[in-house]
């Protein structure tokens, strides 16, 4: 209980401390049950438990029907940390640590909903009817977007629930309210599980390119970088996985769309699972060790991506007082930053690259970034590099994460042809057995 006394009040004194001149980067972080996470918090080391130093707005549609997430809504900004009565935790509990460290002079801010079992056909895509089946899994997207969502919802596809206070547009007014300047600076989506057990799985390179494309015209931002998780090989039923034997080719199918996926569109990047260990009795969901694992992957993945980009800021700032009109594509009024993004080509394959111009860059060094020397480097045309040290690091939270790698990723603007060669080749190793047996359960 001092414990969290004494983070409540180090996060209500950095509210009031707005007096960081550049503009919050905040993080989008969504999918199912991979992102919602089965992390143990009570088992992390004390300065992962709460974050006061990075902003945090948590849903989970669970909590509709009163599921165990109800009474972890964020109803506001708050520290980052566990979540739900079971005090679970995914990626962003390490992706945090390492944007706040490779960023030191921006605050960072992520917004997360996730909920399992969920694919974007019927749950995540945009204009959808409701899910007569799962209701509660309704029109996430919309869920997610709020008043950013550009569908009409009429008749038989009226919203689910019209009077739920939707997340990113809440959060994003939010910091309007204080008077902070905000840039979306990465959509993190781990998905793809549930459409590898069925049809889905064939069609989804489609799916979601039509999601990313989606979001990106709905933010106003149509260079918004994006980091995927390729789903694990643990789901592969001679590796003890849970999807049934004859659907090998399906899990094939996703594995491969997500990287054809992000070798196709220089803003996109992927990451691999394939090493993370699962949870001992659940061959769906990985343990908490592998959850820290992934974050810091997806965090190495975001900062090799904007620095093949030419720059280590978003491509997309919004001065509180322009955020409402324009989704968070105008200019960073207070930062004295002028965002620039790329053209709506940049939406499909290969679009061009953005950078900020005359931004305030900054990267955590090697040291920094522990072992593996996955920091930052800072060196964006016209913008000012700061590179954090340790010390900065230690100061913002003082975990210092340790890179183990993002998922193979190629030089940006590689074309179609090459990308399906590259997948070719992934898949090459989809199917390696282990001699790890399945557990029960």
């Amino acid at each position: 209980m001092k414990r969290s006394c004494i983070a409540l009040a180090a996060f209500v004194m950095s509210l009031s401390a707005s007096a960081i001149a550049q503009p919050v980067k905040v993080f989008v972080l969504a999918g199912q049950s991979n992102m919602v996470g089965y992390g143990v918090g009570r088992q992390l080391p004390t300065e992962l438990k709460s974050q006061p130093d990075v902003w945090y707005d948590h849903y989970n549609p669970d909590a509709r029907e009163g599921g165990q997430y109800a009474e972890a809504t964020s109803t506001d900004w708050g520290p980052l940390e566990p979540k739900g009565d079971p005090l679970r935790y995914g990626p962003e509990i390490t992706f945090g640590r390492a944007m706040a460290a490779a960023y030191p002079e921006h605050r960072i801010a992520i917004v997360k909903m996730a909920q399992g079992g969920t694919n974007i056909v019927d749950h995540w895509g945009r204009g959808l009817a409701p899910d007569p089946e799962a209701l509660y899994k309704s029109q996430l997207y919309h869920a997610l977007l709020g008043n950013l969502d550009s569908a009409t919802y009429q008749g038989a596809g009226a919203l689910r629930y019209p009077e739920e206070v939707t997340r990113l547009d809440g959060a994003l007014a939010r910091l309007e309210s204080e008077g902070q300047a905000y840039e979306i600076a990465a959509l993190v989506w781990m998905q793809g599980e549930n459409e590898a057990g069925w049809t889905a799985a064939f069609s989804y390179g489609d799916t979601l390119r039509g999601f990313i494309a989606a979001i990106r015209e709905d933010l106003g931002v149509p260079g918004l970088p994006v980091v995927l998780g390729r789903i694990s090989d643990n789901l592969y039923p001679a590796n003890g996985g849970p999807i049934a034997v004859g659907k090998e080719a399906n899990i094939d199918a996703v594995r491969a769309a997500q990287v054809t996926v992000a070798e196709e569109d220089p803003r996109v990047a992927w990451v691999d699972t394939d090493d993370l260990t699962p949870r001992p009795d659940d061959a769906w969901h990985f343990d908490s060790a592998a959850y820290q694992h992934l974050g810091e992957r997806f965090a190495d993945a975001y900062l090799a991506l904007v620095r093949e980009e030419g720059s280590s800021s978003a491509s997309s700032a919004s001065s509180a007082a322009g955020a409402g009109a324009g989704g968070g594509g105008a200019t960073a009024g207070s930062s004295g930053s002028t965002a620039s993004a790329s053209s709506a080509a940049s939406a499909g394959a290969g679009g061009a690259t953005a950078g900020s111009s005359g931004s305030t860059a900054s990267a955590s060094s090697a040291a920094s970034a522990g072992a593996g020397g996955g920091g930052a480097t800072a060196g964006s045309s016209g913008s000012t590099a700061a590179t954090s040290s340790t010390g900065t690091a230690a100061s913002s939270g003082g975990f210092v994460p340790t890179v183990d790698g993002c998922g193979c990723r190629t030089a940006a603007g590689q074309g179609s042809g090459a990308a399906a060669a590259l997948a070719l080749l992934a898949l090459a190793g989809l199917r390696r057995r282990r001699s790890r047996g399945r557990e029960p359960g």
